[in-house]
Formats: C-alpha cells, sequence, structure tokens
C-alpha cells in the first residue's frame, strides 16, 4: 500500500482525567497523525462528553477545525440531557464548514440511547441528512472490567429500534460494540441495517476481529478510527495492516468508506 492514506473517524481532543496523556495538545495529535499518514481526522471534544458543557466543547472544536483545515474535522455533540438547547448548538455548528457530523455518547451522558429525548436528534439528522457517530458498548459485568453501570445505556441493540423508525439515518457504531457481547449486538444490527456501520477505535480489537467483521457484514461497512488520544493509532493501523483480508477491504476501511459517509467539503 504505497499511497497509503487514513482517515481517522473517530478521535477526541481535550483534557480527560481518566486516561494518563502526558501531552494532550493538538500539536501532538497533528504530529502523529503526520508519522501515520492519516491525512484528516473527525473529532469530538473531551470536555462536551465528560460535562455538560457542550457549547464550550464546540467553540474549541471550531478553533481547532480553523486552525487545522482538511486535516481535522468536528463533531458537533448532542447531549439528551438538554435536548432544545443541545440541538439548536448542533444545528448552528453543524452550519459552519468543518463539521461532518453528530457524536452522542449514551453512557456519559447517562441517558439510554433509545431514549425519548434523543428523538430530535434522529428527526434533524434524517432530514439534514447528517451522520451519527454513536458511543457503545458491551454492558455484560464479565466481559468489561473495571464495570461501568452507565454502559447498559450504550449497548448497541438498542439502536434496534432506532434504525428500524429512521432506515435512512446514517449511524456509526463506534467500538464496533466494545467487546464480545456489544460485537454480537453491532453485527446484528449493521446486517440489518443497510445505513449501520461500526468503527474500530477503543481498546478491545483484539486478534481475528477484523476478519470477523469483513466476513460478517463486508468491508463497505467499516470505518477506521482510534480514539486517539487516548489511544495510540498505530496499534490499530498495524491490526488493518496485518488482518488477512483482501487489500480492497483495507483500503475501504482506511478511507473509502469515510470518504463516503462524511460530506468533507473543505
Amino acid at each position: 500500500m504505497n499511497n497509503l492514506f487514513i482517515i481517522d473517524a473517530h478521535i477526541h481532543l481535550g483534557h480527560t482525567a481518566n486516561f494518563y496523556i502526558p501531552d494532550v495538545s493538538p500539536e501532538r495529535a497533528i504530529s502523529m497523525m503526520d508519522k501515520c499518514k492519516i491525512k484528516s481526522a473527525c473529532m469530538s471534544h473531551i470536555l462536551g462528553l465528560v460535562t455538560h458543557n457542550f457549547e464550550y466543547a464546540h467553540k474549541e472544536t471550531l478553533k481547532l477545525i480553523q486552525q487545522y483545515p482538511g486535516r481535522i474535522y468536528g463533531y458537533a455533540i448532542y447531549n439528551p440531557n438538554f435536548p432544545e438547547k443541545s440541538l439548536e448548538s448542533v444545528k448552528r455548528y453543524l452550519a459552519i464548514d468543518g463539521f461532518i457530523g453528530v457524536k452522542a455518547h449514551a453512557a456519559m451522558h447517562r441517558y439510554p440511547i433509545d431514549g425519548k429525548d434523543y428523538e430530535p436528534l434522529w428527526e434533524f439528522a434524517k432530514y439534514e441528512d447528517v451522520p451519527i457517530l454513536i458511543h457503545t458498548w458491551d454492558a455484560f459485568p464479565l466481559n468489561t472490567y473495571p464495570f461501568d453501570h452507565a454502559q447498559i445505556y450504550a449497548q448497541p441493540k438498542l439502536l434496534d429500534s432506532v434504525a428500524m423508525r429512521y432506515p435512512q439515518l446514517r449511524m456509526i457504531i463506534a467500538h464496533c460494540g466494545g467487546q464480545y457481547n456489544g460485537h454480537l449486538q453491532a453485527i446484528e444490527i449493521a446486517h440489518k441495517y443497510e445505513n449501520v456501520y461500526v468503527d474500530i477505535s477503543g481498546v478491545s480489537i483484539g486478534f481475528g476481529l477484523l476478519e470477523w467483521f469483513v466476513k460478517e457484514i463486508g468491508g463497505h461497512k467499516i470505518l477506521f478510527g482510534t480514539d486517539m488520544n487516548w489511544i495510540d493509532p498505530r496499534v490499530h493501523i498495524g491490526r488493518v495492516l496485518g488482518a488477512k483480508i483482501k487489500l480492497r477491504d483495507k483500503e475501504r476501511i482506511f478511507y473509502e468508506n469515510a470518504n463516503s459517509v462524511f460530506n468533507f467539503r473543505s
């Protein structure tokens, strides 16, 4: 793959307390992207997820988009605990060039992804054709250590009713569902609905997982993602390069699928 370039559909920037990251600067992220041939990355700001200050998160995201045009793209963050104010902020920032989708994090926001206060987001995204990156994870205690009870709100299976009612929504199941039970659920939903994708970001991309997902849902349904700055992107790049899948599927995962899902205007 001499002409390799990568689009990372899932990164975070900003300070965080639950991971040891000695340097959270955007300069470090861009440097790592340069080393890894990551052409562009789609980010959501940490503080919009771990706090309710989505407006601040959007302002910081906009600064980074403008500082690194064509390299950093932004997700607006929807918080179902503040459906009206949050959706208003989402609409305002998605109108700005460089914002390419919405991030939903049911676990951090402590609200079930199939709950009624997500309905305004689904309706908006349906009519505006906006892709949504949705945090998902396995909520089975024996599969997750330390067990986070809030992950019950983010199980992939909860998206079944959403995708059934909104089949035109472009939804990305983040982390391939998290761990094993979540993987099973993610495969079922992505196989069932045409516009549901998965990304490979996170810490639980085990041996054979990519081969399994390609076999079950196809390489055209999988997006490359890393969770940088939380996770070293080189791990995920190596796993795609080393996977026993066709070169064509590696090209799809690294960049083609993201180009199809998102509208990169700049």
